[in-house]
């Protein structure tokens, strides 16, 4: 049991979803997405190319600047969240999806939409 959350390509013409990429326990992820489009569990969001640049952008911010890191991307309580610290564990979270992000920059949004869900 634990926090777990997903980015995934769905085909725009099949219907088919393909896993993009997967983060368990990371919550300050979790609590980016309840604050800014109120996702709820199991809740599903649609994003644009604005906001995977948005978030990809804040993402690097706190790769290179760590001090920030409990102002731009703090963490986020919850049942079976993980930890609440900004240690080793938070910054390869943060790197991992810094990556993911900025290639999902280059998807091809003709053809795919990606989307964030989580589950607890």
């Amino acid at each position: 049991m634990g926090l777990d959350m997903y980015l995934y390509l769905q085909e725009k013409e099949t219907q088919e979803t393909i896993e993009y990429s997967y983060y368990r326990k990371f919550n300050a992820l979790q609590g980016y997405f309840v604050r800014n489009y109120e996702i709820e569990n199991c809740g599903k969001i649609k994003l644009s190319n604005e906001a995977i640049n948005k978030l990809y952008l804040t993402l690097n911010e706190v790769r290179h600047f760590p001090e920030k890191a409990n102002l731009l991307m703090p963490t986020f309580p919850g049942p079976f969240f993980g930890s609440y610290e900004y240690d080793r564990i938070y910054h390869s979270y943060i790197n991992q999806a810094a990556c993911d992000f900025y290639h999902a920059k280059f998807l091809d949004f003709v053809k795919y939409d990606l989307f964030y869900t989580s589950d607890w």
